[in-house]
């Protein structure tokens, strides 16, 4: 009985102090700020990675990423959903949310360009090589809802500037985000749609055919800003400020997204 009271006692003991050594890290777990953000579905994979990278340096801070189009992320912000950050894939949404002072406009900042390109399903490859292609051979085509999706946006601009836009408006399957415009595709469900250069990367069958001809649509910039009735301003920037920085550049740009010395680049020959 003794020796059972004994070892009873060491347990005890042994309990009591694992649960001091574990009190400072549920401590520390019960006071992390969550950060609610709110990006653009083709900034998926880069803003992933980086979530990783970012609450690894930063222990006290838990990141929440609210991927959707630009168009349902401006809804949202304007109905009062929790947001700290908008990264946006269009300044329309940026500028809409700015009108009605949802953002903090001094943090507003042009964070990245990108490219859009014409994919192709792979039954469909041999017959669409180029936008000359579409109307004779394409009986189905995906692209963005021009009103909600960026990216369907500066496609329809494209295909107005290129003289496709009535020939392919009664059979195109409007989609309600750009990774939607890919599944379309890379399923065979649509022969052909437009998406950006990052969203290739997660290509299962379709092919790249070609990429939009220059100036036949808005330069592609991915405004990013506070949102005003965010609760933690402070670290919300300091996330804000690491998106800004060379390390998560190198991410965005494994990413197939363009730095933004070369989107000014772009636009400066648009204003030329």
């Amino acid at each position: 009985m003794k020796h059972l009271t004994i070892h009873f006692g060491r347990i005890l003991l042994g309990s009591l102090l694992l649960g001091l050594l574990l009190m400072p890290q549920l401590a520390q777990a019960g006071q992390r700020t969550t950060l609610p953000v709110c990006a653009a579905m083709s900034l998926k994979d880069a803003i992933t990675a980086l979530k990783s990278m970012y609450e690894a340096s930063h222990p006290d801070i838990l990141l929440e990423i609210n991927f959707a189009s630009s168009g349902a992320l401006q809804k949202q912000i304007e109905q009062g959903a929790p947001a700290e950050l908008f990264l946006s894939a269009g300044q329309k949404q940026m500028d809409a949310l700015e009108a009605q002072k949802l953002i903090v406009k001094k943090s507003r900042c042009d964070l990245l360009g990108n490219t859009l390109v014409l994919i192709v399903a792979k039954e469909k490859q041999w017959q669409i090589n180029s936008f000359d292609d579409l109307q004779k051979n394409a009986t189905n085509f995906a692209i963005g809802h021009p009103e909600s999706v960026p990216a369907g946006r500066y496609g329809k601009q494209t295909l107005i500037t290129l003289g496709l836009w009535d020939q392919l408006e009664d059979r195109m399957v409007l989609a309600k985000n750009v990774r939607a415009v890919l599944a379309y595709v890379d399923s065979g469900n649509a022969d052909a749609g437009l998406v950006y250069l990052t969203d290739t990367l997660t290509l299962q069958s379709a092919v790249i055919a070609a990429s939009a001809p220059e100036h036949s649509h808005a330069p592609i910039i991915y405004p990013a800003a506070l949102v005003t009735n965010g609760k933690h301003p402070a670290e919300a920037g300091d996330f804000l400020e690491f998106l800004k920085s060379a390390e998560a550049g190198e991410v965005f740009a494994r990413c197939r997204f363009l730095p933004l010395k070369d989107q000014q680049q772009s636009r400066n020959q648009v204003k030329n």
